[in-house]
Parts: structure tokens; sequence; C-alpha cells
């Protein structure tokens, strides 16, 4: 959960949990958040949540990188339109962090798909889990409610890329950043290297 005092977004610690009420403190402001009624979800529960809320089956690679970061990139196939031309042509996507699987008011999570997909006029059968607004890495769930495509989307026009068929194949198509771009974020990568 991300600190809610003035100018600071760090993500408070671990809180201290007394008669129901949990207290986070956060540790570069110093700002106290009381939150009534707390309680920790396991992550087979945030799960069962989701699915039954969002009609969906999860992949269950997709839970085990939930919530982590780092610096890949997967490779895109060729754009079809000036749309994903514009967003994709360099023919690569940066992977920052996955979206959680929890319920979190503060952070991003696949639970804020719904409103997000509504918000960025995107099909509401999408599971957003990166992106910024203008372009989502996403679960399609548009021809299958427990086998997802993963799709590169922009919103403008929601024009998408097929990135891979399931997110087992999306897993084994991810890319380390520093084979792919240079220090200066020039594009380096060279099929040949594969």
């Amino acid at each position: 959960m991300k600190c809610k005092g003035i100018g600071c977004r760090s993500d408070y610690p671990t809180p201290d949990i007394i008669d129901g009420i949990a207290y986070f403190v956060c540790s570069s402001c110093g700002d106290l958040h009381e939150e009534k009624d707390y309680r920790v979800y396991s992550k087979e529960e945030r799960v069962k949540m989701f699915e039954d809320e969002y009609g969906v089956r999860l992949p269950p690679e997709y839970i085990q990188y939930a919530g982590t970061k780092g610096s890949s990139v997967v490779k895109l196939p060729s754009c079809d339109n000036e749309s994903t031309q514009f967003y994709f042509g360099d023919g690569f996507y940066e992977v920052g962090k996955f979206a959680g699987i929890e319920p979190d008011p503060y952070g991003f999570s696949i639970f804020d798909s719904a409103s997000l997909t509504e918000e960025w006029g995107l099909p509401k059968e999408l599971v957003l889990i990166e992106g910024d607004g203008h372009t989502w890495l996403a679960l399609d769930y548009r021809e299958s409610a427990t086998d997802p495509t993963v799709i590169v989307v922009e919103s403008d026009e929601a024009n998408h890329l097929l990135v891979a068929h399931n997110f087992r194949e999306f897993v084994q198509s991810i890319l380390p950043y520093d084979s792919v771009y240079d220090t200066d974020g020039n594009v380096i990568y060279n099929d040949s290297n594969t």
C-alpha cells in the first residue's frame, strides 16, 4: 500500500494490527494511516476473490509473477496499422511491474481492470497486468475465460498486437532489458542473439 502523506508515495511497511485495526506508519515521512476491520488474505483467497468477481481463471504462471518488477522486455510482432506503429513501432514492449493480485486502493492491481478498461475505452474482457494508460499489457479473455492470450493494446483506438497465445508462452519470450537496449536506450537487439 502506498503512503497517503503529502507528496510521499513510499510503500507502507507491514502494519501493526491491534483489535482488527491496522496501523500503517510510513518509514519515509512518518504518516500514520489506520484501517478498521483490516484482514490479510492468503494468495489463494485473493485469486479466488478475483476469479469469482471477474468470471475468469488466472493463469497459474501469472499468479507467480503478480506484483514482481524488473527490467524485462518482450519482442512484438509487426505493427499492422498507424496507431500500433505509433505506440509499438520499435518492436518491443518494456515490462515494469506486473499488477498485484490484491485489491489495493493505493497501488495497481488486477482488481483495477474493470475501472481502468472503462476509463481508457478498452474491451471489458481484458485484465490489465502492466501499463501506463496509453499502452497496456493485458490478459485477453475475449475468446476464452480459462486460457487468455497476452496482448499489448493502445488506448487511442484500442488496437492491439498478439504477444503470446498464453501466459506460459509469454514468460518464455521475456528478454533481459540489457539484451535489447544499451545504456542510452538505443535498440541493440539482434535476432541472431536468441
